[in-house]
C-alpha cells in the first residue's frame, strides 16, 4: 500500500479522556531529528545501516505526530547527541499513577538516553523509580496493561529480563504476567501483542513459547483474540497505538483493516517504513503519560488564574471572553492550560473551518516561512499569482485583491464601489451612495461601525463618514426604495452572523440581486463568516443561486493560521484601482497566500462544504426537536446554528463550558452554534447531548 496517510474518517474523532476529570490523555513522542541506523542491536537494523532517510523519517513522524494530535494531548521531549533511538519514546519507562518504571536499556547504545529521560521526567512531577541495570526493562516497549488495567503484561527473553518484572509487582494494583518472547524479529512484547480498548488482543502467536500462549488465551476468550497473519506481523501490525475507537498503525492488509473496523475501530493507517528499518513503528514512536501531572499550568509556567490576571493588569478591556485559557488545539478540540479538553463549537467566528492546527496548511505555512515571508508590493513575489489563480479557477471571479483582516477587505470593496461610481456608473463626484442593512455586522472601521445600528459600536466614535443608507434586513420593498440614482452599491452578509444567524426570507438574496441589475448597482456579498463552507456551499448566496458582483472572504481563507482575507471581482470593478490608489504593506504576501491556497485545497479536497451541509442539517433537526422553557427557537443553515431564547445566554454558555463545550453568546439571548466543519458526527453528537442537558435543566 503505498499511499502515506489513509484516514477512514476525515472528521475528528473524540479523544481518549478520563470522564469525571476530563483531562485528555497525553503522549510523549520525540521528533526524529537525530534518527539514523548506525548501529545493529536487533534484526531490523541489518542491512540498513547508513541507509536511513531522516528528511523522510521526519515526514513520516510529522505525519503520525499530526494524526496523534488530533486524538490525544501530545507532548514532546527533545533528543540527545548520540541518541539516534530516543524517537522511540515507548522504550522510555512505563508510566501510570503519577510514577514512572525508568528504563534500563539492555544495550549500551541507549543507555544514554536514560538520564535525559530521567530529567524529563522529574521536571514533569514524575515520582521516578529505579530498575537495576543487571535487570534491564525496557519501558512501555515491553510493558502493557490490559483495557481495564487489572493485568500488565511484560516481555521477556530479547530485551527486557524476566528478573526485572519483580520491580514492577507493587508499583500499581495490576497482576504483572510474565509473557516469554522467543522470536529475534519481535524483540519487544510491542511489536507482537496489543490489548485494545474493547477488551480484546491484536497478537502474533509464533512470537510467544507455548506457556505464554496458553496464558493469553486463559485471559482472552476466542471472541476477543484478533491473531495476524505474519505477513501483517512483519508490518509491525501489532505495534499500534489505540485511543478509544481508534487504532494508529503502519499500513496493514485490507483483510485486517476490515476485521477492525468490523470490530467498531477507525483505522488509521500512516506509512512508517522508514522507522521499520531501526525495527520500529507507531507504538514505538509514543509513550502514555499521566495526564494530571501535565496540566494546572501552561508551558510560560502561569496558572490560568495568572495569565487572566496578566491579561486584565495589561490588556485593553474591549472583549469579554470566557474564563478559559486555551494551550493547545486540534481539530475540533481545544485543551486549556490545566489539561481539559473542550469541544469547541466557535470556530473563531468561521476562522478554523478546517479545524484547528490542520496539518496541511500548518506544513504549508511551516515550508514557506522557511523561504520568504514577506516582500511587500513594492516587488512581485511566487505565491501571489498562484493564490489568485487559485481563487479564479475555484470562484470563477477574473480578479482578486488581497488584504490580511476581513475588516480591510470591506473597505477595499467600499473604496472599489465607491469609484466604480464615478468612473463607470457616471455618478457625481462625492455623491455615490451605498445601502447597507440593519443589525449589520462588517467589521471595527471607524465607516464600518458608522454605519451599524448597534449603539455600542458607535458610542464615543464620531463623526462618521457619509454617503451610507440602512434598510431592514430581508425587506426587499425597503432595498427598492431605498436605491436612487447616486446607489453604487448593496452592501449585504446573505445570513447575519453577529446578529444571531439571522436567515433572510426565502428569494430575498435572489430579488435584491435582480434589484442591483435592474439599478446598475453592485451587489457586494460580505462571506468572510458565512463562506468557504460554513452554510453547506462554497459560499452562503450560492444558495439563492446568483452571482454577485463583488464577494469579500476572510477568516477560514486562512484556516486559521494567519490573517488573510480578499475581495473577489470583475475586471470592470477591480479595475478601477490604478498603482497609488489603495495597498498594503502585508496584503499578498508570499506567507499569506501559501497558507491560503493550502486552507483552500483542504476545503475542497475534504468536501466541506458537503460536510457542513449533512451534519448542519441533521444537528438543526435534532436541535429543533429539543424541548426546553428556555428556547424560543432554533435557526441556522449548514454547521452554523443559533439558539434563540428568553433568558440570558452568558450563564448558560459558561454552564456548557464547565461541560466541556465551548459557546459564545450574541446579542444577549443567542447562543451560535458552528463548530469547525472537519468536526466527526460522534463528537457532534457528544456536543449536542450536553447542550440539549444544559437547556433543559431547570
Amino acid at each position: 500500500m503505498s499511499t502515506e496517510l489513509l484516514i477512514e474518517d476525515h472528521g475528528t474523532t473524540a479523544s481518549e479522556f478520563d470522564v469525571e476529570t476530563g483531562r485528555a490523555l497525553t503522549l510523549l513522542m520525540c521528533p526524529p531529528k537525530l534518527y539514523d541506523v548506525h548501529y545493529v542491536i536487533n534484526p531490523w537494523m541489518r542491512g540498513n545501516l547508513g541507509k536511513s532517510n531522516r528528511e523522510r523519517a521526519m515526514r513520516q513522524w510529522q505525519r503520525l505526530h499530526d494524526v496523534l494530535a488530533r486524538l490525544a494531548r501530545v507532548v514532546l521531549i527533545e533528543p540527545v547527541a548520540g541518541s539516534p533511538d530516543m524517537v522511540f519514546t515507548a522504550n522510555a519507562g512505563l508510566a501510570r499513577a503519577g510514577v514512572v518504571a525508568l528504563s534500563s536499556f539492555f544495550y549500551r547504545e541507549r543507555q544514554d538516553e536514560e538520564p535525559a529521560f530521567r530529567r524529563w521526567f522529574e521536571e514533569a512531577g514524575y515520582h521516578v523509580v529505579d530498575v537495576a541495570r543487571a535487570t534491564p526493562f525496557e519501558g512501555e516497549g515491553d510493558a502493557l496493561f490490559s483495557a481495564d488495567g487489572t493485568r500488565l503484561w511484560v516481555g521477556f527473553g530479547t530485551r527486557t529480563s524476566v528478573e526485572s518484572h519483580a520491580a514492577l509487582r507493587g508499583l500499581w494494583d495490576a497482576e504483572v504476567c510474565s509473557l516469554h518472547l522467543v522470536d529475534e524479529r519481535f524483540y519487544h512484547l510491542d511489536t507482537c501483542f496489543a490489548p485494545l480498548s474493547d477488551g480484546s488482543v491484536m497478537y502474533f502467536p509464533e512470537a510467544f513459547d507455548a506457556a505464554s500462549l496458553a496464558m493469553i488465551e486463559q485471559f482472552y476468550m476466542p471472541e476477543q483474540r484478533i491473531v495476524v497473519s505474519e505477513a501483517d506481523a512483519l508490518r509491525f501490525a501489532c505495534n499500534a497505538v489505540n485511543l478509544d475507537r481508534t487504532i494508529v498503525l503502519n499500513c496493514i492488509s485490507d483483510e485486517l483493516a476490515m476485521t477492525l473496523r468490523e470490530r467498531g475501530f477507525d483505522v488509521v493507517q500512516v506509512e512508517l517504513d522508514e522507522f521499520l528499518k531501526a525495527g520500529g513503528a507507531a507504538k514505538c514512536l509514543v509513550m502514555r503519560l499521566t495526564p494530571e501531572l501535565h496540566s494546572g499550568h501552561s508551558e510560560s509556567g502561569f496558572s490560568a488564574e495568572d495569565l487572566i490576571a496578566i491579561e486584565d493588569l495589561h490588556g485593553a478591556h474591549n472583549y469579554h471572553p470566557l474564563d478559559v485559557v486555551i494551550e493547545q488545539a486540534s481539530g475540533a478540540w481545544v485543551w486549556d492550560v490545566e489539561g481539559r479538553r473542550y469541544l469547541d463549537c466557535l470556530a473563531a467566528y468561521s476562522a478554523v473551518n478546517q479545524g484547528h492546527c490542520h496539518p496541511a496548511i500548518l506544513r504549508a505555512m511551516v515550508e514557506q516561512a522557511q523561504k520568504v515571508t514577506l516582500t511587500s508590493r513594492a516587488f512581485r513575489n511566487e505565491q501571489l499569482p498562484l493564490l489568485l489563480r487559485d481563487l479564479h479557477e475555484l470562484t470563477g471571479y477574473a480578479m482578486a485583491l488581497p488584504m490580511n483582516s476581513g475588516a480591510e477587505a470591506v473597505e477595499t470593496a467600499l473604496k472599489a464601489a465607491r469609484k466604480w461610481g464615478e468612473v463607470v456608473k457616471g455618478v457625481a463626484h462625492d455623491r455615490t451612495e451605498i445601502i447597507v442593512c440593519a443589525n449589520n455586522f462588517h467589521g471595527r472601521t471607524i465607516a464600518i461601525v458608522g454605519f451599524s445600528t448597534d449603539a455600542q459600536y458607535r458610542a464615543g466614535f464620531g463623526p462618521f463618514p457619509a454617503g451610507f443608507r440602512n434598510v431592514p434586513f430581508g425587506d426587499i420593498d425597503a432595498l427598492r426604495a431605498a436605491i436612487t440614482p447616486q446607489t453604487c452599491a448593496f452592501l449585504v452578509e446573505p445570513i447575519q452572523g453577529e446578529a444571531g444567524v439571522i436567515v433572510p426570507p426565502e428569494g430575498y438574496l435572489r430579488e435584491a440581486a435582480r434589484l442591483c441589475r435592474e439599478h446598475n448597482v453592485l451587489l457586494i456579498v460580505d462571506e468572510i463568516q458565512s463562506g468557504l463552507g460554513r452554510t453547506g456551499k462554497l459560499f452562503a448566496y450560492q444558495h439563492d443561486e446568483i452571482t454577485p458582483d463583488v464577494v469579500i472572504v476572510g477568516k477560514a481563507l486562512s484556516g486559521g493560521f494567519y490573517p488573510v482575507s480578499a475581495v473577489l471581482s470583475s475586471r470592470e470593478v477591480l479595475g478601477v484601482f490604478q498603482p497609488g490608489d489603495h495597498g498594503s504593506t502585508f496584503g499578498g504576501n508570499p506567507l499569506a497566500c501559501a497558507v491560503a491556497r493550502a486552507a483552500l485545497k483542504v476545503i475542497v479536497e475534504e468536501r466541506l462544504a458537503e460536510r457542513s451541509a449533512e451534519l448542519g442539517a441533521y444537528a438543526l433537526a435534532r436541535l429543533q426537536q429539543m424541548r426546553s422553557r428556555h428556547v424560543v427557537s432554533v435557526r441556522g443553515k449548514g454547521l452554523w446554528l443559533a439558539i434563540e431564547l428568553n433568558t440570558a445566554a452568558r450563564p448558560l454558555c459558561e454552564a456548557l463550558r464547565d461541560r466541556g463545550v465551548l459557546c459564545k453568546e450574541t446579542h444577549e439571548t443567542v447562543i451560535r452554534i458552528a463548530p469547525p466543519l472537519v468536526i466527526g458526527k460522534e463528537d457532534l453528537d457528544w456536543g449536542l447531548e450536553r447542550i440539549e442537558r444544559v437547556l433543559q435543566e431547570d
